[in-house]
């Protein structure tokens, strides 16, 4: 687990103070999730915000689970802030570590490999508005998903479109590296998704247990990765009532319960749950309202297949 713990405490003090940037931006202080400005452009994705039917465990779609090892490729892409204001210029560099400028965006990547920070430049991406206009990023960090088995998630910041031509395509352009040597060079996604609809799950990995989950009976616990950072409601700490929003559903189609959270305090976009023994994990799902982004947007319904983790993922490099 990350040993850094000033960093992230400073992470944490930034989420919940881009909160209350959020906060005040609303008419009526009322409690609902921050609205952001609208992306609607008919080339980049942006799905109803329509609260979906209740649905029972184990009849939640999952997400498709690409071959993380083999095949390089953008996941997701994460439109997380659009248009920043002059007052969250601070709070953005906090999390960033990059100069910010006002009007700018932020954009976490999700990647199929952990990426070599070494080779990691703003101009190794490009961003297509759905207007056709080029964007190089001003910074393109790691942070604060830094642990030795995350460094997938590259956050992206700087002009990376507007209100009025929001980003609609992400490509890797230079020569970057993933830690394992693989060349990710040539890489694309044409789907952004939006704070209008809130963070899903992407991946999910099985290992075995730290000594947080094997203090609670565990054998294996499984890493989340969200699409971008997540916590509970207005930047609260993962709690009960989050982990009650979580079903594993085995191999037999049984359901079950999650025993309690490792990994926690650094606002990222990695959650780690401690799975119940003798339960051979097939997909883990999260019920609408689970948990928030940085601007208290909520996930949709949301699942994804647990994988095993192939030894080599964090070895390698």
């Amino acid at each position: 687990m990350n040993t850094h713990q000033n960093h992230r405490s400073l992470v944490a003090a930034c989420a919940a103070a881009l909160l209350a940037l959020a906060a005040c931006s609303d008419a009526g202080d009322a409690p609902e999730p921050a609205a952001g400005p609208s992306t609607e452009q008919p080339t980049t994705e942006v799905p109803t915000t329509a609260a979906p039917t209740a649905q029972a465990p184990g009849q939640v779609e999952p997400e498709p689970t690409p071959n993380v090892v083999d095949s390089p490729a953008i996941l997701t892409a994460y439109l997380g802030v659009l248009d920043l204001p002059a007052v969250g210029i601070g709070l953005l560099a906090d999390v960033s570590g990059c100069e910010q400028q006002p009007l700018d965006e932020g954009m976490p990547v999700v990647l199929s490999h952990r990426v070599d920070g070494a080779t990691l430049e703003p101009s190794d991406f490009a961003v297509m508005t759905a207007g056709g206009a080029a964007m190089t990023p001003t910074c393109a960090t790691l942070e604060p998903a830094t642990d030795d088995d995350e460094l997938q998630t590259v956050l992206l910041t700087g002009p990376l479109g507007s209100t009025d031509d929001p980003p609609a395509e992400v490509a890797v352009v230079g020569e970057l590296l993933a830690i394992d040597g693989t060349v990710l060079t040539g890489i694309a996604t044409d789907t952004i998704n939006t704070f209008e609809t809130g963070p899903r799950l992407v991946l999910a990995r099985l290992d075995p247990a730290d000594e947080q989950c094997a203090s609670l009976g565990s054998s294996h616990e499984i890493q989340m990765t969200w699409e971008g950072g997540v916590t509970g409601p207005r930047g609260a700490e993962p709690g009960t009532a989050e982990l009650e929003g979580l079903t594993l559903i085995d191999v037999d189609g049984g359901s079950h319960p999650l025993l309690g959270f490792d990994d926690l305090g650094d606002g990222d976009n990695y959650l780690v749950v401690c799975a119940p023994p003798d339960v051979e994990p097939a997909t883990i799902e999260a019920r609408q309202d689970t948990v928030y982004d940085p601007t208290n947007n909520p996930n949709p319904a949301t699942a994804v297949e647990v994988e095993s983790r192939r030894s080599n993922e964090i070895t390698d490099g």
